[in-house]
Formats: structure tokens, sequence, C-alpha cells
């Protein structure tokens, strides 16, 4: 269970950062959108400083806790960055939902197409 939700939380950060490059290329509507809401629910969980479900999760299975945030935690442990605190991985975090965000205004998304409208329409 503990891989299963390392794994699962690994995904979500590589979705998060990974997906900004692939949906500005792709600019598929539906990724870019589904992209964002996720960026928003991480950030909006770091502004409020709610713990990250998953992190909770990873907690609760294996009884150890994080100091800060898991991404500092596991970031340290693979790549031994001293300086890396939660501190700094919010900053990161704010600065990439700018960054993501503002993608909307000067790379706006694609207009649905015409088939998109008729499966739209059908249902």
């Amino acid at each position: 269970m503990t891989v299963f939700l390392l794994l699962l939380h690994f995904a979500v950060i590589l979705f998060v950062v990974i997906g900004f490059p692939v949906a500005l290329i792709t600019n598929h509507r539906r990724f870019r959108l589904i992209h964002a809401g996720v960026l928003a629910f991480i950030t909006l969980l770091m502004i409020l400083r709610i713990p990250c479900p998953l992190t909770v999760l990873e907690e609760g299975s294996t009884g150890e806790s994080y100091e800060g945030s898991f991404l500092a935690t596991w970031l340290n442990r693979i790549i031994y960055v001293e300086w890396f605190t939660p501190q700094s991985v919010f900053i990161i975090d704010m600065v990439f939902a700018v960054l993501v965000f503002s993608s909307f205004w000067w790379w706006p998304l694609k207009r649905k197409s015409s088939g998109e409208d008729k499966i739209t329409s059908e249902k």
C-alpha cells in the first residue's frame, strides 16, 4: 500500500510538472483545464496550510511523519539539497502556478471544434 501511495504521489507531481509543457504543446482543452485544476487544488492546500491528502495517507500507512512537506522531504533524500525547505517549495509552487495560469492568457485554449460541439449537443 505504501509503495502504491508513493508512486501515486510521484505520478501527481510528474503530471503537474511535466503536464505544463505537454499542455502547451498539445493545447488540448480538457487536459489543460484538468492540469490547471490539479495545480489550483495543490496551491490552495499550500496557502491554507492543509497537508496534502496523499502525504497524510502515506504517514498513516508507514507511521512516519515528514518534516515539512512531502516534496521537500523526498527531494532532500534523493538529491541531498540542504536549502530545499518547505518555504522554497511554496515559493516554487506559487511561481509555477502564476506561470501556468498566465499561460491561459498568452497561449489561449483552442476553440472547440465542430466535432466536439456535436458530441456535446447529442448528450
